[in-house]
């Protein structure tokens, strides 16, 4: 999934064509639902490592949450790899068909649990009995997604579906020319990431231009990125095939600029060690753009050699993207809870383990307590508006994972 994976793949315009005039039964992928569930165990550890330890102090914690970055980025890739896997090929495709189908399964969760979370945020800060005088700052958070601090996402995710139908259009007009798209979309990536990381706006702009990470703009390229590697993904596979080393060495190589910006701003450039917009540093672009195409090498090794002799993991991998959405969801208030017992004004599991004890402890409870929690969800009535995934009846065993199934992209395919 790298802009040079894709040169070959230009030359063979006639392949993309007749994807759009025959479509066919599209199998299963199942290094979607690798990546998918390791990506989002990611994001679940990087919260409960940010809640566990000093944030705004501790450069190690930094420097590793600069590199996790790439799970956030790697969100919105899935999202346009599997939507355009999905409709590229489609001859009936149309916009109000799509959004139809699609926004009601985040939009309904997104409101939803923003209300959730603005409860239990108004309840922390003891004004539970303001609620009435306050729903137009309930309203204002919902409007970019602030009432937990993972419901940007949606917010995001929402924009994306917006625009997907354009995002069809667009590359396929520009068929036999998906390199140079890419390339253009870098640019602009890399011109979006140095504005956001250095610019400092007037007065007149601050106020919503630090909302700027709730927008689709500055994962654009990504959402490009992992639309074009659906298109031409038999094409990508064979490429990728042979190149672990030289992954591997490039992803070291990305990795110690990226972490080496970091640090010599730190320590050379007057810059704080806790830095809001640390996601969008341009140096770090390229670490995303590598991390991402190894993890889906991985994720497509194991998928096409490995999958059949490790079923126990197999099953694993299938039953957690199933539920990664709506644990994505709620982890945050499972992680809340678990950590708003104090003592001397900490949180009591912070204070009690120390380090490294009370990240490990709090990530493996929160992992434990969201399923719990979603195992419930999905099989209330309305599960689909509260988790973006079909009720599951109480007599089924597991949850209906068939690939056909509509479910909420970048989260379940």
């Amino acid at each position: 999934m790298s802009t040079t994976l894709v040169s070959r793949a230009n030359e063979s315009t006639a392949d993309a064509d007749a994807s759009i005039t025959r479509p066919t039964r599209r199998p299963y992928l199942h290094q979607v639902d690798l990546i998918r569930t390791v990506t989002f165990s990611l994001v679940i550890f990087v919260h409960c490592l940010t809640q566990t330890t000093n944030e705004f102090t501790s450069m190690p914690v930094n420097t590793t949450s600069l590199l996790l970055h790439f799970t956030r980025n790697t969100f919105f890739a899935l999202t346009g790899f599997v939507l355009m896997y999905q409709n590229f090929d489609k001859q009936d495709f149309s916009a109000p068909t799509f959004w139809k189908r699609r926004i009601k399964l985040v939009i309904y969760p997104y409101v939803i649990w923003s209300a959730v979370y603005w409860v239990v945020n108004m309840w922390l800060a003891g004004k539970l009995t303001e609620i009435p005088t306050s729903l137009t700052n309930f309203f204002y958070q919902l409007s970019w997604g602030l009432s937990g601090f993972q419901m940007y996402f949606l917010f995001v995710m929402l924009q994306v579906y917006l625009i997907f139908p354009l995002v069809v259009w667009l590359l396929r007009a520009t068929t036999g020319h998906h390199l140079a798209l890419l390339g253009v979309s870098l640019v602009l990536q890399f011109a979006v990431a140095a504005t956001i990381t250095h610019w400092n706006p007037p007065a007149t702009v601050a106020a919503r231009w630090w909302h700027n990470y709730a927008t689709f703009v500055p994962y654009q390229f990504f959402i490009l990125y992992g639309a074009v590697a659906a298109v031409h993904r038999k094409q990508i596979g064979a490429w990728l095939q042979g190149k672990g080393w030289w992954l591997f060495g490039a992803l070291l190589v990305t990795a110690a600029i990226a972490v080496g910006s970091y640090i010599g701003g730190v320590w050379f450039a007057g810059k704080p060690v806790h830095d809001n917009n640390s996601a969008f540093y341009p140096a770090l672009v390229p670490f995303l753009v590598v991390a991402m195409t190894c993890l889906y090498a991985v994720a497509l090794h194991w998928a096409e050699n490995r999958r059949e002799f490790t079923p126990r993991f197999a099953r694993a991998v299938k039953y957690a993207s199933n539920r990664s959405f709506p644990v994505f969801l709620v982890h945050v208030l499972v992680l809340t809870m678990i950590m708003y017992p104090q003592r001397n004004g900490t949180s009591w599991v912070r204070e009690a383990m120390g380090q490294p004890w009370s990240t490990i402890v709090v990530y493996l409870a929160t992992l434990a307590g969201s399923l719990l929690l979603v195992e419930i969800l999905r099989r209330l009535p309305g599960a689909l508006y509260l988790t973006g995934r079909p009720r599951i009846p109480f007599r089924s065993p597991r949850a209906d994972s068939a690939p056909s199934a509509p479910a909420v992209v970048g989260a379940s395919s």
